[in-house]
């Protein structure tokens, strides 16, 4: 075997020490979230479950902003690693600990006062305003658990934690699923046992994560160490879109659903979006298991090592959405007959995750370029492509719907993903023709000297 085949091998294997952790503890995240709609679906059905679709959104924004806290500190600690600066590691350590606590303490009062109105803005009406409240309400209360329990996932991983990332990730799924049985099919307890449910979870893994980053060796440095908080939150502003954007999609094609097709369409695309936020998860946790390796060899200069970790997760992701892609055409009436879902409701819905599944590869290719981005604070590329597609969706969704119904609205998430993949394409090929100018000056710098 060549030096070269010996070493890409290596680099193939730490990327799968790295990557299949945080693909299954995506699953985890993902399975997550549809841990309430089923059992919700099931026991409350459409009203249920269109509570809990107008509610999630508040929630995702909470952990979204934790999951950015947390992977951009990630990103500015494995940068600093690459460059052998323990001194800035630990000082970055320290400021992704005071840039959570300081979002859970101005969330919760301005969330708390705030939700009712977005609620109404987001189209909850009657009954299901006021389930969609009763959850809003409990999972605020634990705003702490929601930002840390999302924000040290990254963080623990990025040290080499990867198995008890994912275990952590998994007790917390554990102990979601039990006490949404306890308390929505034992107790009778409704959205409230599921609000319950999730803010017990979340508890579970920010400290089996917290456990592990208070050892001594991860001890933060403090000081003068504030400049680098601004650092950090611009490279987080990627990942909390990369979070929470599929968020503000929701939104849009909620209301645009709730105005064309009533409830029933609002619960039929509940279902949707939890089968395609798992795929989305399946995708990101590629993404979030290269950038450790990706900001390293970024920090130390190793483009060739940098680009085969990105060939990695291109060829992972392409295997990755054809096989989900098949699973979704193949099984989606078997599908909807998970959710308690009406039968005018199970034909929304496999007419609707048809639609919305096909382009899977698109989102991909795109996910995985921004992952890439990000990992080397190219914030520009990466946040383009991040906002992008709320704003493709809204111009999508409230025009084709005028001739299409409900077909459009399906219509216009596919849509937007098609556009930025061939942005996000555009973008990595001008980023790798710059990459390979900067070498070769530094090749011909280097021959002169």
């Amino acid at each position: 075997m060549g030096v070269a085949q010996a070493a890409r091998r290596s680099l193939f294997k730490m990327f799968l020490r790295c990557v299949l952790p945080a693909l299954l503890t995506s699953v985890v995240l993902g399975t997550f979230s549809i841990v309430d709609g089923l059992f919700i679906g099931n026991k409350v059905f459409d009203d249920g479950l269109s509570a809990i679709n107008f509610a999630y959104p508040i929630t995702a924004f909470v952990q979204a902003v934790g999951f950015g806290i947390g992977m951009g500190g990630s990103v500015c600690i494995s940068l600093a690693r690459g460059r052998g600066d323990a001194l800035s590691e630990k000082q970055y350590i320290f400021q992704t600990y005071i840039a959570m606590l300081a979002a859970s303490a101005v969330l919760f009062p301005v969330l708390f006062f705030t939700s009712p109105y977005l609620l109404r803005f987001f189209g909850a009406d009657g009954i299901v305003y006021e389930y969609a409240q009763e959850y809003t309400d409990i999972i605020l209360y634990g705003t702490l658990f929601q930002i840390f329990g999302q924000g040290l996932v990254p963080v623990t991983r990025n040290f080499g934690h990867n198995a008890y990332t994912m275990l952590a990730m998994c007790c917390g799924f554990a102990t979601n699923i039990f006490l949404d049985w306890l308390f929505i099919y034992a107790l009778d307890l409704k959205l409230a046992g599921a609000a319950w449910g999730t803010f017990a979870a979340q508890a579970v893994t920010a400290v089996m994560c917290a456990a592990v980053l208070l050892k001594k060796k991860y001890r933060p440095a403090f000081g003068a160490a504030f400049k680098k908080l601004g650092e950090l939150l611009r490279v987080g502003v990627s990942p909390f879109g990369i979070f929470f954007s599929p968020n503000l999609v929701l939104i849009l094609i909620n209301m645009a659903a709730e105005q064309n097709g009533g409830t029933v369409a609002v619960a039929a695309y509940t279902a949707v979006s939890y089968v395609t936020f798992i795929a989305m998860r399946l995708i990101q946790g590629i993404g979030d298991g290269s950038q450790p390796l990706l900001s390293f060899y970024e920090g130390n200069g190793d483009a060739r090592s940098k680009h085969a970790i990105l060939r990695f997760a291109l060829y992972a992701t392409g295997a990755i959405t054809v096989l989900v892609t098949l699973l979704c055409v193949f099984a989606r009436v078997l599908m909807s007959g998970l959710f308690g879902l009406s039968a005018e409701g199970k034909d929304l819905f496999a007419e609707a995750l048809l639609i919305m599944i096909l382009p899977l590869a698109a989102f991909g290719f795109m996910r995985t370029a921004m992952s890439y981005f990000y990992a080397q604070k190219r914030n520009l590329f990466a946040n383009v492509l991040t906002y992008g597609e709320p704003v493709i969706v809204a111009a999508v969704v409230f025009t084709l719907p005028a001739s299409l119904g409900l077909t459009g609205i399906w219509l216009s998430a596919p849509v937007s993903q098609v556009a930025l993949a061939l942005l996000a394409l555009a973008f990595l090929l001008l980023l790798l023709r710059q990459e390979r100018a900067h070498a070769g000056k530094t090749a011909e710098g280097g021959e002169r000297q």
